[in-house]
């Protein structure tokens, strides 16, 4: 009975306009067979982070209110939405099969009901010219067979086939019987199958429904995905265009540099550990890519092709900052990107960068030679950051390497 109430309640809602709809559960019915069961299953949960997928995007919209924190939601609830996606297609292909099989189930189960009504109907027939004979001659007369047999082997011959013409009706009625509880089965195993395809309809249709609305969902964040990365367009073109000075000043310094950090005893490629007071647990951010769009461009990673290029060490403010080599070191106070920014030449085309300072040690200028271990500045947070930490890079022939390579990280 539930089954049929709740069966009534979704085709009320598939009558209501899609765009006035709420998103539906609807009831599962532990009878189906284990696919129809699961599939109902599947979609009811799904229903819960479709409703969240809309909200998800309307918060992002309106309740954050820093440019790339947006994108980074946004970024998020994109990939989110094509894995929900994805999933939900793949439900509804498995639904289909499940329709298909059922439908090719009813297609026998209807053939055997033809055959076994076929059958009955001519049992039936045979059971009405009985019937009709037994009406028109009366029943047998048990009397009258004994008073006209001429010989008792006559007599004898008579009751016998009485018996067999008793004995073949109750014959043709008991497989009447059999024929009509098999006839009644197979309608209710037909039944039942309808029923099911049925529901697996239903359920497809609310799915297929909720796939177009996760759809409509992601192609709203991926125009507002589109419209916030505008935003950030000239913001990291500024970005790229300060990295791509220091990039050609650092070129400069490592042939004016090179022999000097050298002959000083650095870039022998061994580092030290640039933030003594904290150690590999606090990396709050590794090398490689991300999310975060003002970051150097990368086509090998995926959208938004943005590489991170060194380690982040989140430390409490204003913790010591070390030389992790020997080397020449060189200040660029107030970049846009690394706000307070060290750059040390160490030979051999080795380079570290330490970014987002608070401030550097006092006695320090650009051009010197600071031994590895000594301190040349604080933790802090200037520059793009969210927090107090120390991105650390080191570069070959000026390009940005995985720290951990040589850190061991």
């Amino acid at each position: 009975m539930r089954r049929y109430v709740a069966a009534i309640i979704t085709a009320t809602v598939c009558w209501i306009p899609l765009s006035m709809q709420s998103t539906q559960a609807i009831y599962c019915y532990p009878g189906d067979p284990p696919a129809v069961y699961q599939a109902c299953l599947n979609y009811n949960q799904g229903i819960g982070q479709q409703v969240n997928n809309q909200q998800q995007l309307m918060n992002i919209q309106n309740k954050i209110a820093d440019t790339q924190g947006r994108i980074n939601a946004i970024y998020a609830l994109i990939s989110s939405l094509n894995a929900q996606i994805a999933a939900q297609q793949k439900l509804i292909a498995q639904t289909q099969v499940a329709i298909d099989e059922l439908n090719r189930q009813i297609r026998f189960t209807d053939a055997s009901l033809t055959r076994l009504h076929a059958v009955m109907s001519v049992r039936g027939e045979l059971l009405n010219q009985r019937l009709r004979y037994v009406d028109d001659h009366g029943s047998v007369n048990y009397v009258e067979l004994i008073l006209t047999a001429n010989t008792f082997n006559d007599l004898m011959n008579r009751m016998v086939g009485t018996q067999q013409v008793a004995a073949s009706d109750r014959k043709l009625l008991d497989e009447l019987g059999v024929e009509r509880a098999q006839f009644d089965a197979t309608s209710a195993v037909l039944s039942n199958q309808r029923n099911q395809v049925n529901a697996l309809l239903q359920q497809q249709l609310a799915a297929e429904a909720d796939l177009e609305k996760n759809k409509e969902t992601q192609k709203a964040a991926l125009a507002y995905a589109a419209q916030l990365e505008n935003q950030l367009v000239v913001q990291w073109r500024q970005v790229e265009a300060q990295r791509a000075a220091i990039d050609a000043q650092v070129a400069q310094l490592q042939l004016k540099y090179e022999a000097a950090a050298r002959a000083a005893g650095g870039g022998t490629g061994a580092f030290e550990w640039p933030e003594p007071a904290c150690g590999f647990g606090c990396i709050s951010q590794g090398y490689g890519c991300v999310t975060f769009y003002l970051e150097m461009y990368d086509p090998s990673c995926p959208y938004p092709h943005r590489k991170h290029t060194g380690v982040d060490i989140a430390a409490p403010y204003h913790s010591p900052i070390v030389a992790a080599d020997t080397g020449v070191i060189y200040f660029y106070p107030g970049s846009i990107g690394y706000g307070n920014m060290i750059m040390m030449i160490h030979g051999n085309g080795y380079s570290t960068v330490y970014g987002h300072l608070a401030g550097y040690a006092g006695g320090l200028s650009s051009g010197q030679i600071v031994a590895r271990g000594d301190l040349i500045g604080y933790e802090g947070s200037t520059g793009w950051s969210t927090g107090p930490h120390l991105h650390f890079e080191i570069r070959v022939a000026n390009y940005p390497r995985n720290p951990c390579i040589w850190l061991g990280c």
